[in-house]
């Protein structure tokens, strides 16, 4: 199943409440912050092996940056952070400024949709990182050209270091999950590392079953590019397998 396309394709507009974040958003990650602690650990292992040779870094949907490491934020003198949440700053000085301020690191806010924002930034900013921060799977909620976007995204950043983290396959788990012995034929997801995109028919290899959305990312990393399959329980009854890789 691929997401259902509610939005259009003119951009979307800046808020605190919003399909895909906003308010409601950071409320669900405080509440299940317990939850979620080994997907910060995957992803704080996964951008530690990034290391662009940079003093900027553009930031593509960070929200509050809940799941980014201050440590990584602060190798970078320069964020500049695209965003559709208007709320995101308060809550990102409150998890990573203690840290960026002692590393004397800036932080720039460009609201709007980075569908249009990202292109002419790209171009005045040769050669500047861009880490996209789980946007790139729940662009489909937003957008019905998403699919074209998407096969547009890797040349665009042309020239530019990039590394993205998105959503690959979600599944809502009837009766929630037990984290040690599964529940009703869902195994108990270990991430793995594969040079192949997960598919449907790697999902069920994986012993898992039921219906998936597919979040429509499977061609977006190049070819030969290592994907990283990182598992993350979002709430006790959803789940997702999320996508990472870094493009030279």
């Amino acid at each position: 199943m691929r997401p259902t396309t509610h939005g259009m394709a003119n951009d979307a507009v800046p808020g605190v409440f919003r399909r895909t974040g906003g308010l409601q958003w950071h409320a669900r990650v405080l509440r299940c912050w317990r939850l979620h602690q080994p997907f910060r650990d995957e992803i704080a292992e996964f951008l530690g092996a990034w290391r662009p040779d940079s003093t900027g870094l553009i930031l593509v949907g960070a929200s509050a940056g809940w799941f980014l490491p201050s440590r990584f934020l602060s190798h970078f003198s320069r964020l500049t952070i695209i965003e559709l949440d208007r709320s995101a700053p308060f809550f990102f000085r409150l998890r990573h400024g203690a840290e960026l301020r002692r590393a004397g690191s800036s932080a720039e806010w460009i609201f709007g949709d980075f569908v249009s924002r990202l292109p002419p930034l790209l171009r005045e900013r040769g050669g500047t990182p861009a880490l996209f921060c789980n946007v790139l799977g729940q662009l489909g909620l937003e957008r019905t050209d998403y699919e074209r976007w998407l096969a547009a995204l890797p040349e665009m950043l042309d020239g530019h270091p990039w590394a993205s983290f998105h959503d690959r396959f979600s599944t809502v788990i009837e009766g929630g999950f037990d984290s040690a012995t599964g529940d009703r034929g869902f195994p108990n997801p270990r991430g793995f590392v594969s040079e192949l995109p997960l598919d449907s028919v790697r999902l069920q290899q994986l012993g898992h079953q039921g219906v998936w959305i597919d979040h429509g990312t499977g061609e977006l990393l190049p070819a030969g590019v290592p994907r990283r399959y990182l598992p993350w329980r979002i709430t006790p009854k959803r789940f997702h397998w999320v996508e990472a890789g870094m493009v030279s």
